[in-house]
């Protein structure tokens, strides 16, 4: 089982080969004088994580370009789908906006009550970037490749543990799709944070995880983590020395973390086109491409109706993969009020 694979999907168009054709989807309709006041892009996850980078990068070369300040303003719970509500429920204005990742997709198809509807209740805005998640091991193992781990995990069953965000999130899939391939033997211990999850498996408390490759980035430069293979189809330009998955011995693993960003459904079509050729034209530019590239990810360029299309795919993949991994569908609880 593949889970949503960018890297092959026939939905995927990277670079400005998409937007060719992006003034005619604006229509006869002209955007209203936008921005005129401050815009927040709103990310469900704690500062540090892939998704923040992203759009912190993002929100610097938008606020150039519009000549307003954006902010980017973390809304972190134990699971995405608060920030995510807060948006879907926030005024059809445009000035509140919503940059999420894969997780958007997996989370509509393992709740089954989520308070939003991501079909209904959101305008696909555009696409922003896409990178593979990377297998990356603890120093103290001394695993310098994955059949080593996977060999150390087999011999041991039941010492090793993989960290993860929890069983609700992209990153814990990966794994578990990693064990059902490999035959690695590993139990979950969930982190709140990608640095917490990064500490532990320096430290040597996990033998490994499988970050977003900007998640890891730093770590991998200090000697902290030992990246073992990525999870993309060709080595990646970040980590050239890294082996694929494929190419390590486990197939069919080519998979990726994309970020994106939403509207709350509402906006008039004429300013979500807007939007989306400003951030079009941010994602061309020389210094926020090599920005991105710092930190492993990569430009992912699509029109509103096409990124749309993109993640209705996504979704029916990741219901496809949560079933297959025989989770039930699960009942979300919001966080008690303080």
């Amino acid at each position: 089982m593949k889970l949503a694979n960018v890297f092959s999907s026939g939905t995927l168009v990277l670079g400005m080969a998409a937007m060719a054709g992006m003034a005619g989807c604006v229509g006869v309709e002209s955007a209203p004088p936008y921005p005129t006041r401050p815009v927040k892009l709103v990310v469900p996850y704690p500062a540090g994580n892939a998704a923040d980078l992203v759009a912190r990068a993002v929100a610097e070369k938008l606020a150039g370009q519009w000549g307003q300040p954006v902010t980017v303003e973390n809304q972190a719970g134990r699971v995405s789908v608060p920030g995510v509500d807060f948006v879907a429920k926030s005024p059809a204005d445009g000035y509140t906006l919503l940059v999420h990742s894969i997780s958007y997709a997996v989370d509509a198809g393992l709740y089954s009550n989520l308070p939003y509807d991501p079909a209904r209740d959101f305008a696909p805005v555009a696409s922003i970037a896409r990178q593979p998640f990377v297998l990356v091991a603890s120093p103290a193992l001394g695993a310098k490749s994955v059949a080593e781990l996977t060999a150390m995990t087999q011999a041991q069953p039941g010492q090793y543990k993989f960290a993860s965000l929890g069983p609700t999130t992209q990153i814990y899939f990966v794994a578990e799709q990693f064990k059902r391939q490999s035959g690695a033997h590993a139990a979950n211990v969930s982190h709140k944070t990608v640095i917490e999850a990064n500490a532990a498996v320096a430290r040597g408390d996990a033998a490994f995880w499988f970050p977003p490759v900007a998640g890891a980035m730093a770590g991998i430069k200090e000697g902290k983590l030992v990246p073992l293979a990525v999870t993309a189809d060709q080595r990646w330009p970040a980590l050239p020395q890294v082996p694929t998955m494929a190419e390590a011995g486990v197939p069919n693993m080519a998979s990726a973390a994309w970020f994106g960003l939403w509207a709350p459904a509402g906006v008039p079509a004429a300013l979500v086109n807007k939007i989306g050729q400003d951030v079009a034209t941010a994602l061309a530019a020389p210094d926020l491409r090599e920005k991105l590239a710092r930190m492993g990810a990569e430009p992912l360029t699509m029109t509103p109706a096409r990124f749309g299309g993109f993640i209705a795919g996504e979704i029916e993949s990741s219901k496809r993969f949560v079933k297959e991994l025989g989770i039930a569908p699960q009942a979300y609880t919001p966080p008690a009020k303080q």
